[in-house]
């Protein structure tokens, strides 16, 4: 009979701890290859982690709704950044336009304001609706109470 020699499988935390490192080496790899969209980026996206610091609700909704207008903010300077070049000096001229970091910020002011306003709106509409489902109900028991008479009794 042979002999089985068993192989060690390296366990899972084993595994975990190399994902950092290779990570970090493909986020370094993708920097330098990718330099000018690393700069517009840093500089565009900056509110989304500021929004993911200051959020301490449940759900995280507030750097998910900057991080959204802030990247939409962003998109048209990436665009014009690969139109014009891709070099590093577009990516400077491109972060360092006022303008240009006026609207991708104010970009990510409105998912701030969409993270404060969009829930009262929510709440005034769903009043509304459950007002206007009220209205119809009660429409609808006079009805009732006109077709059967006054054995069925308004509920209070």
């Amino acid at each position: 009979m042979a002999k089985e020699t068993h192989k060690p499988q390296p366990s899972a935390k084993h595994k975990r701890s190399r994902t950092p490192l290779f990570i970090a080496i493909s986020a370094l790899v993708l920097l330098f290859a990718a330099l000018p969209i690393a700069t517009v980026l840093t500089v565009g996206l900056a509110p989304t982690p500021a929004a993911f610091i200051v959020d301490i609700t449940p759900g995280r909704y507030l750097p998910k709704c900057v991080a959204g207008m802030n990247f939409a903010g962003v998109v048209p300077y990436l665009h014009k950044l690969w139109l014009t070049g891709h070099g590093l000096s577009s990516a400077l001229d491109i972060v360092t336009d006022v303008f240009a970091l006026f609207l991708i910020y104010s970009a990510a002011g409105l998912g701030w304001l969409l993270f404060l306003g969009l829930p009262g709106a929510v709440a005034m509409f769903r009043a509304l609706n459950a007002k206007r489902r009220i209205y119809i109900l009660q429409e609808r028991q006079k009805e009732l109470i006109s077709e059967w008479g006054d054995c069925i009794l308004p509920m209070r």
